[in-house]
């Protein structure tokens, strides 16, 4: 949870238990797991830090491109 509020990872987590819930949000769960700072993922993927944020809450999601540089960054294999 490195990184993000308490209340935030908290927000995160509800919203993944969801059946329905996005990718984004689900992937946002991971990166809540693990501790990789949203500002590392937006800088690595080229967009805002309210980008990132709106994935992992479920607001958007991202593009398929953007999608699955997300997924890269999250299982470690790129930096």
């Amino acid at each position: 949870m490195h990184g993000y509020s308490y209340e935030f990872a908290k927000k995160v987590r509800a919203l993944a238990l969801r059946k329905d819930a996005p990718i984004g949000v689900k992937l946002g769960l991971k990166a809540v797991e693990r501790g990789i700072p949203v500002s590392h993922i937006a800088s690595t993927l080229e967009v805002s830090r309210m980008a990132v944020y709106d994935w992992f809450t479920g607001k958007y999601t991202p593009e398929h491109t953007k999608l699955q540089q997300l997924k890269l960054v999250l299982s470690g294999k790129t930096k």
